[in-house]
C-alpha cells in the first residue's frame, strides 16, 4: 500500500510558523489545538457565518468571507449577507481593518465602500501597475521598473498616483500591506544574502524606518506599534515601528495592537515583547485584525462551538473572548459515516479499505485488527487528507512486520483523537479470505519457504518478510524497516527424514530413513496427521516438488534415482493414492547437484524445472505441460554459491522467483517472465545459511 504523506503541524503556541495571507492580511492557522483556554466570554451571538467558509478580513461595519470561489460581506450591524459578483479573476482583495474590498477586471481595479449603499457604484480606477495590497481606498501598486505606487481616485475626481520616494536603492522584491496607514517595502541589495525592509507611510509616502534582513525574509508586517518579520521555519525578528534594534522571538503569528501577537492553533495571544502567552480559543483557523485593533478569529470553543470571536487581553491579563459570529458547527468530534467490509476478500480486490466521516477535516484514524484464532495483530493508520472530512485506511492483507495475516475471523477497533481532544471509538468483526496460494503453509495468502533446522525444528519463513529484509523506503506510510524473520513452528520431530519436497499447496512429503515416504497437508495454517504413500523410495538421491508438469492444476513430484534417471510422479489430489505410478522423463541427471522446481519461470505457460551443474552453472527446463520438457537452456553460471535454491512464490508478473541461500549471503531473484532471461538481477538479502539453522530448505 502506500500513497506519499506530508507531516502535520503540530506545534504548541509560542512556538508556531503561521503563513501570512495574501488578502486582507490575515494568517491561516494549522488545524491543532494548544491548552485549554481561561478566557472570559462576553456578549451574545449576533450574525451567522457560513459553514466552511473561510474568513478573509473584518472592517468596522462587517466581514468578508469566501466559500468555493464566492465571496460573501455580511454586516455586523444586522447580518445581513451580500453575495458580492464574480469579476475578472474572481478574488476580492480587503483593506486591512477596514471595510474597504478591491475586486479586478483587466487593468480595471473597481474599490468598494462596503458602509455605503449596496446599490452604490464602485470607485473605478484604471492601471497598467501591478496590485500588491490595499490600504485604505489607496491601491499598493508596482511598476515594471520596480517602483511602488500610491494609486487613489475620490469619486468623480482624477487618479493621483505618488510614487514611494526615499526607499534604498535596489529592486523591489515584495510589498505587504497589512496596517491602516502604513506598508512594509523589502529591496533587494548588493549583497545576495541580505534585503532591506522599509516602513512607508501611505499618507505622506514617505519611509519612517528601514531595517536590514535576510534574503530569506518572506513575510513582513506592521502595526501601529511594531513591524515583524520572518526568517525562516522559526526565527521571528519585531522591531520598533519607528526604528531601533530588532528582537528576536520563537513564535510568528499577526500583530495585534497592545504589544501582542497572535500564535497558535488554539489562539493564543503571546506579548512582543516576551512573557507568558495568553490562552484564548481551543481552535483557531484563521486571524484577522478587526477595525478596533482586536483579533477577530475564525474558531472555536468546545463549549461554544464553531465562528467568529473577538478577542482581546483584559486588564487582568486574561483573554476577554466575544463570539460575534456563529457557524452552527461543533468542535466535539463527531462520527457521521461508516464503511467497513464485512468480508475482505483479497482475490478479488488486493486492496482493502474501511473509511469514515467525521464532522471535522484530516482526524487521524488508528485502526487494531486481530485474527480472533491466533491473536496476531495489524495496525493501520489513515492517510493525510486536509481537504477532506473522511479518514480512511488501506490494507493489502500484511502486517505492519509484513506478516500476511491469517484466514478467518477478526475483530477490528478503530480509534481516533481529535486536536481538540475529544475522541470516538468504534468497532466490530470482519472475516478474511483468500483461495489457496502456492506454497502457503500458514493460511495467510502469502508463499512461505519451508525450513529444517540440525534440531528437527520446521518452520515456514514468510517470502514477503524475506524480501523486506533490510529494505529502506523513503517515503512515509512505509512499514517499519525489518532486520530479521519472524518464523511460524509447524512442528518438531523432522530430523526422521533424510528428504523432503513441497510437491503442491500446502503438502509437504518426507522420506524416512528406511525408505518409507509420508505425506502431510497443511489446513487453516497447522499439519494434520501425516499418510503413508509407500516404500521403496531409497533409490532416488534428489526429491523435488512445486511445478504442474501436466497442467491438471496440482503441483507433481520429482525424483533421480541413483544411476542418473529422471522419474515424474503425477499428483492425483487423493491423499490415499496422492501419486500415479512413475513415468520415466530420461537419463544423464547425475550431473546436476541440484534441482528446483518453482512453478512457471519464464512464461511459457507449463511447470518448469531448473537444474544446477557441478560447475555452478543453472539450466533450464520449460515444461511442455505433459510431463516432458524441451531441451535445455542456460540461464547463467556463478550459482555454486548457493547451498540452497527454493521457489519464491509468484510475482506480479504472474511467473515464480527463486529464493538462494549460502554461507555468504541470501538473494532474490525475481522472474523476469522471459525465455531468453528468465531472471533479473540479484536482490541481496542479509542472511547466511549454516547447517544447523538451514539445514535443510525447501
Amino acid at each position: 500500500m502506500t500513497r506519499p504523506r506530508s507531516s502535520r503541524l503540530r506545534l504548541a503556541a509560542g512556538a508556531v510558523v503561521l503563513a501570512a495571507a495574501v488578502a486582507g492580511g490575515g494568517l491561516a492557522l494549522p488545524g491543532a489545538a494548544v491548552a485549554a483556554p481561561v478566557a472570559e466570554a462576553v456578549g451574545e451571538v449576533a450574525v451567522p457565518f457560513r459553514a466552511g467558509a473561510t474568513l478573509v478580513a473584518s472592517g468596522a461595519g462587517g466581514f468578508l468571507s469566501t466559500l468555493g470561489d464566492t465571496h460573501y460581506w455580511t454586516r455586523y450591524a444586522d447580518g445581513a449577507e451580500t453575495r458580492l459578483p464574480r469579476q475578472g479573476a474572481g478574488a476580492y482583495r480587503a483593506s486591512a481593518q477596514s471595510d474597504v474590498l478591491v475586486s479586478s477586471e483587466g487593468t480595471r481595479y473597481f474599490v468598494h465602500d462596503m458602509t455605503r449603499d449596496a446599490d452604490a457604484p464602485p470607485v473605478v480606477i484604471d492601471s497598467a501597475y501591478e496590485l500588491r495590497g490595499v490600504n485604505g481606498s489607496t491601491l499598493v501598486m508596482r511598476d515594471g521598473a520596480e517602483g511602488v505606487h500610491f494609486v487613489s481616485r475620490v469619486p468623480g475626481g482624477e487618479v493621483v498616483d505618488r510614487v514611494v520616494r526615499g526607499l534604498p536603492a535596489g529592486a523591489v522584491r515584495r510589498v505587504y500591506s497589512t496596517a491602516p496607514g502604513a506598508v512594509a517595502v523589502q529591496t533587494v541589495t548588493a549583497d545576495a544574502l541580505k534585503d532591506k525592509l522599509s516602513v512607508v507611510d501611505v499618507a505622506t509616502g514617505a519611509v519612517t524606518a528601514t531595517y536590514d534582513v535576510s534574503a530569506s525574509t518572506d513575510t513582513a508586517q506592521v502595526s501601529a506599534e511594531y513591524v515583524a518579520w520572518r526568517q525562516g521555519p522559526d526565527t521571528t525578528w519585531v522591531a520598533d515601528r519607528n526604528g531601533g534594534a530588532p528582537a528576536r522571538r520563537s513564535f510568528w503569528g499577526l500583530l495585534v495592537p497592545g504589544g501582542w501577537m497572535a500564535t497558535g492553533d488554539g489562539l493564543g495571544l503571546s506579548p512582543v515583547a516576551g512573557g507568558e502567552t495568553v490562552h484564548a480559543l481551543d481552535s483557531a483557523r484563521r486571524v484577522v485584525v478587526g477595525a478596533d485593533g482586536a483579533a477577530l478569529v475564525h474558531g472555536g470553543t468546545l463549549a461554544d462551538g464553531v465562528g467568529l470571536f473577538r478577542v482581546s487581553v483584559g486588564a487582568d491579563g486574561k483573554a476577554v473572548v466575544r463570539k460575534v459570529a456563529d457557524s452552527g458547527e461543533r468542535l466535539e468530534l463527531v462520527m457521521g459515516s461508516e464503511s467497513v467490509p464485512a468480508v475482505m476478500d483479497f482475490d478479488r480486490e488486493p486492496r482493502q479499505w474501511m473509511s469514515w466521516e467525521f464532522n471535522h477535516r484530516d482526524v487521524d484514524v488508528t485502526v487494531e485488527l486481530t485474527h480472533t484464532a491466533t491473536g496476531r495483530k495489524t495496525t493501520l493508520t489513515s492517510w493525510w487528507e486536509p481537504d477532506h472530512f473522511g479518514s480512511h485506511v488501506s490494507w493489502d492483507g500484511l502486517s505492519e512486520k509484513y506478516f500476511g495475516t491469517p484466514n478467518g475471523a477478526h475483530t477490528w477497533k478503530m480509534t481516533t483523537r481529535s486536536v481538540f481532544g475529544t475522541s470516538v471509538t468504534r468497532g466490530g468483526t470482519l472475516t478474511v479470505v483468500r483461495s489457496a496460494k502456492p506454497r502457503d503453509f500458514t493460511d495467510n495468502g502469502v508463499a512461505d519457504v519451508l525450513v529444517r533446522d540440525g534440531e528437527g525444528r520446521l518452520a515456514a519463513h514468510e517470502v514477503s518478510q524475506l524480501a523486506a529484509l533490510d529494505a529502506e523506503c523513503g517515503e512515509e506510510g512505509c512499514r517499519p524497516q525489518l532486520r530479521a524473520t519472524t518464523s511460524t513452528t509447524l512442528g518438531t520431530g523432522w530430523n526422521t527424514y533424510t528428504l523432503m519436497a513441497s510437491p503442491s499447496d500446502r503438502t509437504i512429503v518426507g522420506r524416512g530413513r528406511d525408505g518409507v515416504l509420508w505425506l502431510h497437508r497443511s489446513e487453516k495454517g497447522k499439519l494434520l496427521p501425516r499418510t503413508k504413500v509407500g516404500g521403496g523410495w531409497q533409490v532416488y538421491n534428489k526429491i523435488v516438488g512445486g511445478s504442474d508438469l501436466n497442467g491438471d492444476g496440482r503441483g507433481d513430484l520429482l525424483a533421480t534415482d541413483t544411476s542418473g534417471v529422471l522419474w515424474f510422479y503425477a499428483s492425483t489430489g487423493d491423499t490415499a493414492r496422492p501419486f500415479k505410478p512413475r513415468v520415466k522423463v530420461g537419463g544423464g541427471w547425475q550431473v546436476y547437484n541440484l534441482l528446483v522446481a518453482p512453478g512457471n519461470v519464464a512464461g511459457a505457460g507449463g511447470g518448469d524445472l531448473l537444474a544446477r551443474d557441478k560447475d555452478g552453472v543453472l539450466w533450464m527446463y520449460l515444461g511442455k505441460g505433459d510431463g516432458t520438457f524441451t531441451a535445455r537452456r542456460k540461464v547463467g553460471g556463478g550459482w555454486q554459491k548457493y547451498s540452497h535454491i527454493v521457489p519464491g512464490g509468484r510475482n506480479w508478473r504472474g511467473v515464480s522467483d527463486l529464493f538462494a541461500m549460502g554461507p555468504s549471503g541470501s538473494a532474490i531473484h525475481y522472474g523476469a517472465n522471459s525465455t531468453t532471461t528468465p531472471f533479473g538481477a540479484a536482490d541481496k538479502v542479509p542472511v547466511k545459511g549454516d547447517s544447523a539453522t538451514y539445514k535443510s530448505l525447501f
